[in-house]
């Protein structure tokens, strides 16, 4: 009887002995394979991911655009008619008629802007637009003209409203007409452009600074 317990506290024994071994080899495979913690963290170094600039342009960046274009304009007085005007370098005003100046660019006398201003008064605008259309298809032989809507072709600024501008093709290039109302002031250009039409920014922008003196 007392070799049977002997027997029965052996097994236990044993039983206990592998027990404990098992935790141990557990502990030691943590232990190596990520220091002890039961959950390694993988540790990264990506440095700072900058994302894409999106910001679609203000109104304060577009106008920013025009004064750089404009800063070596000269402010410029009509001897004919009550408007001032900054002139770009190259360019020249000049008094053609009662009524109508007219803004030539020195390296081509062909290239120029006619420029009227009239006191604003009922009907006034819609006489100089279908007037302006006249003179666009007696320039063009005929030809019906286009009406422009898009943003580089439409003057801007503080005060301008009512911009109409058409346009018609001619054989020695491009003539655009443009009406609009400053103030107490309706503005009518004429711009007679070359084929690859390199002066039409640089009048439209002068045209814009146009201001009752």
């Amino acid at each position: 009887m007392k070799s049977k317990w002997n027997l029965l506290y052996a097994a236990i024994a044993t039983a206990l002995l592998l027990t404990a071994c098992g935790t141990d080899t557990s502990n030691d495979n943590l232990d190596s394979n990520s220091n002890g913690s039961p959950n390694p963290v993988e540790e990264t170094d990506k440095g700072t991911v900058e994302e894409p600039d999106t910001t679609e342009p203000t109104p304060d960046d577009t106008a920013g655009g025009l004064e750089d274009s404009m800063a070596d304009a000269i402010l410029t007085v009509s001897d004919a008619q009550d408007y001032e005007i900054a002139v770009l370098p190259n360019y020249t005003l000049t008094s053609e008629e009662p009524g109508k100046d007219s803004l030539f660019s020195n390296a081509d006398g062909s290239l120029f802007m006619r420029i009227e201003t009239t006191i604003k008064e009922e009907g006034t605008y819609d006489y100089l637009v279908e007037n302006m259309i006249a003179v666009l298809e007696a320039t063009s032989g005929g030809s019906t003209p286009t009406e422009l809507s898009d943003a580089a072709s439409i003057p801007t600024g503080d005060g301008i409203e009512h911009a109409k501008v058409l346009s018609v093709q001619t054989d020695n290039g491009p003539v655009t007409g443009i009406v609009f109302e400053r103030d107490s002031m309706i503005v009518r250009l004429t711009i007679f452009d070359s084929p690859k039409e390199e002066h039409f920014s640089n009048f439209l922008h002068m045209g814009e600074t146009i201001v009752a003196k």
